[in-house]
């Protein structure tokens, strides 16, 4: 009985002991064999609050605007350059029909000065016309010996008469030329078609590439922690750790 007494009397005594300490408990501990204690803190750099890209939407935007879908995907580094594209192909286009309309109101009015010609109200074919006959009348003659009276001219307006052969064939070269940049013309329209097929090409991987990085990121998650020793801050720690 008095043997249980005095070892309560004894621990309740090592307790008050314990708890009175005015230095840390970490201090009661030989340095060399100290245990680091961590202080964690949980910070979540998980991307799952970032929101996904719609791949449709960078198709679609590319097909109306080149670089547009890069630029919504978040990759314009590539993007750009289809946009440039897009900007320099329309410019070439524009001045080539400039060119082209210019050459065909040159031979217009060579052919109204040198064959009393009017092209008011005229189809592309009236033209040819024109470059290939040296007068109304050896046309007409032309067509009803092929028996071809629907094509025959009849009225005053689609009159002409070369005032040579030389003026003709000038006039003809200058409505080829003009036809020529035309045709050529339209070679850039298709060049343009398949900038934005390229575009929305691209747009929709670059789509696609973002969202399979959103969904890595948000399989990881990124931990701080303080390492402390009892009395300070020894250093910091970091902690990625990812899902699989």
């Amino acid at each position: 009985m008095r043997r249980s007494l005095f070892t309560t009397v004894l621990f309740f005594c090592l307790i008050q002991q314990l708890f009175g300490q005015t230095r840390p408990l970490s201090g009661m501990i030989v340095k060399d064999n100290q245990s680091e204690i961590r202080t964690s803190i949980n910070l979540d750099y998980s991307s799952s609050s970032e929101s996904k890209k719609s791949v449709v939407l960078a198709v679609v935007a590319s097909l109306i605007l080149p670089g547009m879908g890069e630029l919504y995907a978040g990759s314009f580094e590539s993007g750009k350059y289809h946009l440039i594209a897009e900007g320099g192909l329309w410019l070439a286009y524009s001045g080539f029909r400039m060119h082209a309309n210019w050459l065909q109101q040159d031979a217009q009015s060579f052919a109204n000065q040198h064959a009393g010609a009017n092209f008011d109200n005229k189809d592309d074919q009236y033209s040819v016309n024109i470059g290939n006959f040296n007068s109304t009348d050896e046309y007409n003659q032309v067509k009803l010996r092929n028996r071809e009276n629907d094509l025959v001219y009849t009225a005053e307006q689609f009159s002409w008469q070369w005032d040579s052969d030389a003026n003709r064939t000038q006039f003809k070269d200058l409505r080829i030329r003009s036809g020529e940049i035309k045709n050529n013309a339209k070679f850039i329209i298709a060049a343009v078609v398949v900038n934005h097929l390229f575009s929305a090409f691209s747009a929709g991987r670059k789509a696609a590439a973002y969202n399979k990085t959103l969904s890595v990121l948000e399989n990881i998650e990124i931990q701080t922690y303080a390492l402390n020793s009892g009395t300070h801050i020894d250093g910091i720690g970091l902690s990625i750790s990812t899902k699989f």
